[in-house]
């Protein structure tokens, strides 16, 4: 025998060890491929960048000045002028909502640089602001090192003024088809095309590196250099894939651009078309209810593309199949504080409700997620009263709910334990500490007991993933009736599934109990708590609830404190003296409820919004559709595009007919005064068959067609599906067609939540 025994030679293979990726091998058993998802761990920078939570970011530019979201490239560097700049204003009010972070857009697809580029004349350097000795980014820089902000940078690849068929720059770099050549980076200036190879001085504490690139890439890749050798520590370098021209083609060299990041800020995310954090999918600030952060990719991480993740499901058992490449990918939502998704500031551009804003803070901090959450200066170069307002008030909420633990001297306690990791670890308050079940356990129930009893609305989880990944599949809370556990339920926009870095669970109603039990039902290997906690939300302050409109068009407002509720439906702002709701409000015809509570000492609550955008569809029938998916199990029919719920949509069948155009032929019963309609795209996270591009038509006998819109854009409705209103002339109608003509993805479907027309008659009620 040599001195091998029997047990020697049947040894159980080597542990899988904790590491940054794992790769899911051919013959791998269902238990080894769990043991490998459940031991990918996050890289120092990402541990760092999780735990920052709130970070903001910031558009500004000409875009703010010509009140458009997207600029064309041709614009002159004297638009940008800002009569009262002020930095320090905006870093005040990122830190005083408590902000960790803000992530600057210095260049934007318009191409103009905030800051003083070598490389082009086409920044600030050549606006009349400050004469020209202007740095948008140094001032930013400066504000936020002085109030210990971090400091990330947002460089768009797409750049207008550079593109090659821009007549205001017939010399652009982008898309000029230039070959690859030996570049020096940072390269001298005065040699940028004739002699790329010559380097000028690097600046101080930093190197020259080569690379073999096009006009376009050595230009970007130099833009990068400045941005970040000159303003400090960076520790987020944010791309995105949008290609506002996508006639002219440019390859961007993406493995540069990372390889420079990696060796001049090895600390930076790069995020979104790079390797360590993930865009969510939307820019409506809405998380996944069962959000991964270990990812399944096709490919080595090394040689992976980075696309766009979109789907619902990206990290399920059942995504992780052979092949794969398992890689820790942390979300990042973002979502501007501007209502309709707009990013740029222009005069009718207002701020989101407080109460939006407080629950965007739960559906994506509280769904394993940073949020990001962009600010907007105006022309003067000031953040405007209505955005610092409704942020000072989210901060407040999201302040005085977090406050105060109310599991802190509570008495922890698991049916079953790792005798190194005991659950009073939960409660230490040290993200680096845990509970963790018992080897081979993959259920466990925990019990917290109170000292005594508490009101709770909150629950907020988090697992030890710095240390152990993520693990935890699904799990209920609890709590004691005096003779059995009973599920608490969560509000209905929420599910029980993963938790991550931190899930914040919002119960549909206080509990008031002193026995409080974690159920984990289900998890991969061992499953791990770093930290329990039990909050409630400031009564006092939340906001009154808006229901739908009923069959009748009638909607009402409720808030479970009793107290009197003030509300407004001509735009006009809230104050205590505004009408005092008594009874039902009739909107059949459409508007927006503004409302808030009248607290005891006279001053008003929070404000809630909602529109009811569109007519009634009372007596509204489809009386022609191409295609619609009735298969038995699920009702995508036409008529669910017109029944005032945003929770059910048409959809085109899934199958066949795909191929645009599809349309809905609508009769409304009786002749309307109509000056326009709406579009909401479907609002299940799931993009299929929104449509970009479409036809609307009216007639007042269904016979004779009016063309309104031959071919309109909803503009930005790919990252930001809300609700679309259109405008035209008024007319007569009593038949409306709503005819796609293109789908976001360009696939053949066609989706619609509500589509419905806009009266002339409540011209004023309409108004956001």
């Amino acid at each position: 025998m040599n001195g091998q025994t029997n047990a020697d030679k049947t040894a159980s293979p080597s542990p899988i060890p904790y590491a940054a990726v794992h790769v899911i091998g051919p013959d791998d058993s269902e238990a080894v491929i769990v043991d490998k998802a459940a031991k990918v761990l996050p890289r120092p920078n990402q541990t760092a960048w999780m735990r920052l939570e709130w970070i903001f970011f910031l558009h500004y530019g000409p875009n703010a000045f010509n009140h458009v979201e997207w600029g064309s490239g041709r614009e002159d560097p004297s638009d940008f002028n800002p009569t009262a700049f002020d930095a320090e204003q905006w870093i005040r009010a990122i830190n005083d909502a408590g902000g960790k972070m803000i992530v600057l857009v210095c260049k934007h697809h318009d191409g103009l640089c905030l800051w003083p580029s070598r490389y082009t004349s086409h920044s600030v350097a050549s606006s009349p602001w400050m004469n020209g000795k202007g740095d948008v980014v140094r001032a930013v820089s400066d504000a936020a090192r002085k109030h210990g902000i971090k400091l990330g940078v947002y460089l768009s690849p797409a750049d207008l003024y550079q593109l090659q068929t821009n007549p205001k720059n017939p010399k652009g770099w982008y898309g000029n088809n230039s070959g690859k050549v030996l570049s020096t980076i940072p390269t001298d200036p005065d040699c940028f095309k004739t002699n790329p190879a010559k380097g000028r001085e690097p600046a101080l504490d930093f190197g020259s590196y080569t690379y073999t690139v096009n006009d376009y890439n050595r230009y970007f890749l130099n833009q990068l250099y400045e941005l970040l050798t000159e303003y400090g520590p960076v520790h987020e370098v944010w791309f995105d894939g949008a290609n506002p021209d996508p006639s002219v083609p440019e390859t961007y060299d993406y493995a540069a651009w990372f390889d420079l990041i990696r060796k001049l800020q090895p600390q930076a995310i790069i995020f979104g078309k790079g390797p360590d954090g993930r865009w969510v999918g939307n820019e409506g600030g809405v998380g996944r209810t069962t959000e991964w952060s270990v990812i399944p990719l096709p490919m080595s991480p090394d040689q992976f593309y980075w696309p766009d993740m979109q789907a619902g499901d990206l990290g399920s058992r059942a995504k992780l199949t052979p092949g794969s490449h398992l890689w820790w990918y942390p979300t990042e939502t973002n979502v501007t504080i501007l209502d309709r998704g707009a990013w740029f500031w222009a005069p009718d551009k207002k701020s989101r409700s407080v109460s939006q804003l407080v629950n965007i803070y739960y559906t994506s901090i509280g769904r394993n997620g940073n949020l990001i959450l962009n600010l907007s200066p105006d022309d003067r170069g000031l953040i405007p009263d209505d955005q610092l307002n409704a942020l000072s008030r989210m901060a407040e909420v999201i302040r005085d709910t977090f406050a105060v633990n109310l599991a802190s001297g509570g008495k922890l306690t698991a049916d079953n334990s790792n005798t190194q990791n005991s659950p009073l670890l939960a409660l230490d308050g040290n993200l680096d500490t845990w509970w963790e079940a018992a080897p081979g356990q993959t259920h466990a129930i925990l019990t917290l007991t109170l000292p005594k009893t508490v009101t709770f609305d909150v629950v907020s989880l988090q697992e030890a993933v710095d240390h152990r990944s993520q693990r935890v599949e699904s799990f209920l809370i609890e709590t004691w009736d005096g003779s059995a556990w009973v599920a608490a339920e969560p509000v209905a926009s929420e599910e029980l599934t993963t938790i991550g870095h931190k899930r914040l669970i919002r119960l549909k109603s206080p509990l008031t109990n002193d026995k409080v039990r974690i159920h984990i039902t289900r998890s991969r290997l061992e499953p791990t708590l770093a930290e329990i906690g039990l909050f409630r939300q400031p009564a006092a302050l939340l906001p009154p609830v808006i229901s739908d409109r009923d069959a009748k068009g009638v909607v009402t407002l409720r808030n479970d404190r009793g107290l009197k509720m003030v509300y407004a439906l001509d735009g006009s702002s809230l104050t205590p003296h505004s009408t005092i709701y008594t009874t039902p409000i009739s909107l059949p015809l459409g508007g927006t409820i503004r409302a808030a509570c009248l607290l005891p000492d006279g001053k008003l609550g929070i404000e809630v919004s909602k529109s009811f955008a569109g007519m009634m569809p009372i007596g509204w029938k489809v009386i022609e559709v191409d295609s619609q998916e009735m298969n038995g199990q699920v009702n995508n029919a036409a008529a669910n595009a017109i029944d005032d719920n945003s929770s059910t949509f048409w959809h085109t069948r899934w199958h066949n007919d795909l191929k645009l155009p599809h349309f809905i032929t609508v009769d409304m019963g009786t002749s309307h005064r109509i000056k326009g309609f709406i579009y909401l795209p479907r609002q299940d996270n799931n993009a299929n068959g929104t449509v970009r591009r479409y036809r609307f038509e009216t007639s007042t006998d269904g016979v004779n067609w009016i063309t309104n819109v031959a071919s309109g854009i909803f503009d930005n409705i790919w990252n930001n599906p809300s609700l679309q209103k259109v405008t035209f002339e008024p007319v007569n109608a009593r038949f409306f067609r709503f005819t796609a003509l293109q789908e976001i993805y360009g696939n053949g479907w066609t989706s619609a939540a509500e589509i419905s027309v806009l009266p002339y008659e409540s011209d004023e009620a309409l108004k956001p």
